[in-house]
């Protein structure tokens, strides 16, 4: 490390993460280039990170910090190798680490050193992992996914999960929504924890009577993703950026104070993650599917919640670029159909999702398509690959797999 390290260099911290990185000032001294930025782009949002990722930060500081100098000299050794990394160690790289991730991921690009930081990477965390294992969740992970609404039947469903599940074809669907909302708002009740519980809806919320459910909607972030959207398009216009990865640098460091603020109030770390699904996310600014997928993702690889209920809404129809990237003004025309297929696959991603968290083989799934009579099921106690044509009601599905 070439550039002197000095604690002045993070005041722009937020006070939380400031006060690690000046507690453990002395490691992150003593850590190569490349993992030191990309450490430092996890520590620098601390103060609005989950519980879950925050611990995780917390427990990778322990880790080395505890340590020996030769110990950690080896367990770096990999990072240290990284010759894209050189030329990032003569600047105040620990000032900007999100500025500085880029430029370092442009170098591992440039360098065809990404493969071998990636592979590397994977090594820290197996060793890290194997040494400070994450804890098993408090009862058994639940995801759900509400699909089709307004759709039409029809459509062979649930192909891909069917081989992993039981598949329902006699679902009474009365009062479905409904059903599925208060077995989310259940299990809140019963473990209780921060970010643990979250329903994500591609319209309009339905109304959740428990504050420890996180509620993110795609109609409630209208405001923010017009305004985002406006932005995105001014500065394509200006030509103030390079093509689209310095977009993305600006978008990676907008705060939520500096787009229109939408939904969780007070809720500075709920307001930082629906501003990063906008910013991070490609086509969540404008495919409702998109983002309900994309939210579902997100939230159970940083939250780790222990339930999930996603409830997709009808996108709006395909439209040339230039017209979508245009904040709307009017009703969309929407594609009950499209975006059925679309959440049909959303569904997939979010149970191949589920299954990277701990205690994967004791987590249950549900898809349901809205309003009609077909679900899948993935949980311990359902046979895989059958086919039920018994008749049956969400309550009763609920129930086998609790």
């Amino acid at each position: 490390m070439q550039a002197q390290l000095r604690e002045s260099d993070f005041t722009k911290y937020p006070p939380e993460a400031r006060k690690l990185a000046l507690q453990h000032f002395d490691l992150i001294e003593q850590l190569p280039v490349a993992f030191a930025i990309v450490f430092l782009r996890q520590l620098i949002d601390y103060d609005w990170r989950f519980p879950a990722e925050r611990a995780e930060v917390d427990d990778q500081l322990s880790y080395l910090g505890a340590m020996s100098s030769d110990k950690l000299q080896s367990a770096m050794a990999g990072f240290a190798s990284l010759s894209a990394a050189s030329s990032l160690a003569n600047e105040h790289w620990w000032a900007d680490p999100i500025a500085s991730t880029e430029k370092l991921t442009a170098q591992l690009w440039a360098q065809h050193q990404m493969d071998h930081f990636g592979n590397v990477a994977q090594q820290y965390q197996h060793d890290f992992r194997a040494a400070v294992p994450e804890s098993e969740p408090a009862i058994p992970r639940l995801c759900i996914a509400i699909v089709g609404k307004d759709a039409a039947p029809g459509t062979k469903l649930f192909e891909k999960l069917r081989p992993y599940g039981t598949y329902f074809t006699q679902v009474n669907p009365t009062d479905g929504v409904n059903t599925l909302l208060a077995a989310l708002n259940t299990r809140a009740q019963a473990s209780p924890a921060p970010y643990a519980h979250w329903y994500i809806e591609g319209g309009s919320a339905q109304p959740v009577p428990n504050k420890q459910i996180a509620t993110v909607s795609y109609d409630a972030l209208t405001p923010v993703r017009e305004a985002l959207l406006e932005k995105m398009t001014t500065v394509r216009l200006s030509g103030a950026v390079g093509g689209p990865e310095n977009l993305r640098s600006v978008l990676a460091e907008l705060r939520p104070d500096q787009i229109r603020a939408a939904g969780a109030q007070g809720d500075e770390v709920l307001q930082h993650f629906q501003l990063s699904l906008l910013t991070e996310g490609s086509g969540t600014q404008i495919f409702s599917t998109t983002f309900v997928q994309w939210a579902a993702r997100e939230a159970l690889r940083r939250a780790r919640p222990l339930t999930l209920v996603t409830r997709y809404s009808p996108r709006q129809t395909q439209r040339p670029m230039n017209e979508m990237w245009m904040a709307s003004r009017g009703p969309l025309k929407v594609d009950p159909q499209g975006s059925l297929i679309d959440a049909d696959m959303g569904a997939y991603y979010t149970w191949i999702n589920q299954r990277r968290l701990t205690g994967a083989g004791s987590s249950r799934f549900i898809a349901w398509f809205e309003d009609q009579h077909e679900a899948i099921v993935v949980a311990p106690a359902m046979a895989k690959g059958t086919v039920s044509t018994s008749p049956c009601d969400l309550p009763k599905i609920l129930s086998w797999i609790a």
